[in-house]
């Protein structure tokens, strides 16, 4: 593993922090163009529109070649999920954000993702190799959650 100095970790935690910091600006985004539109959905419609056109550019621009319909029948079935997970994200971001604000959204939002990742990691579930929980993870965990509750009741 990577020590915390090596830029080959460094340069993608850097990249990891900027994706957090366009999560946190992605709702407020969407939620603006759904009061725009009349309709919360819309906002999520338009949020996957523009992001298959950007993915279309990115795949034109980086001369990605057409994936092959056999690999794809091979993959898993619930490989398949990632669009209705997206989705899922991105509705009950424009729907909670509006009622609980962003940072009770986010910090829940975070705390749920970081559960899941430790057990994710420590079963070796979705084919991804196994990394056991630690004392260190799980005192993550609980920090992540207390600062949860930190933003909620003060």
């Amino acid at each position: 593993m990577p020590t915390p100095r090596d830029t080959t970790f460094l340069i993608p935690m850097v990249l990891a922090l900027i994706a957090g910091v366009v999560t946190a600006i992605q709702p407020f985004i969407n939620a603006r163009f759904a009061a725009a539109s009349g309709t919360r959905v819309h906002g999520s419609v338009a949020n996957f529109a523009v992001g298959l056109v950007a993915m279309l550019a990115v795949s034109v621009l980086l001369r990605a070649p057409m994936p092959q319909a056999e690999k794809l029948a091979a993959a898993p079935w619930w490989s398949w999920l990632g669009g209705v997970c997206g989705a899922f994200f991105v509705t009950m971001a424009i729907m909670l954000v509006p009622k609980v604000g962003a940072a009770n959204y986010l910090s829940a939002m975070i705390a749920g993702q970081l559960l899941a990742s430790i057990l994710i990691d420590h079963f070796g579930l979705l084919e991804c190799p196994v990394n056991p929980i630690t004392p260190g993870r799980v005192v993550g965990v609980i920090l992540i959650g207390a600062g949860m509750l930190s933003i909620r009741l003060w």
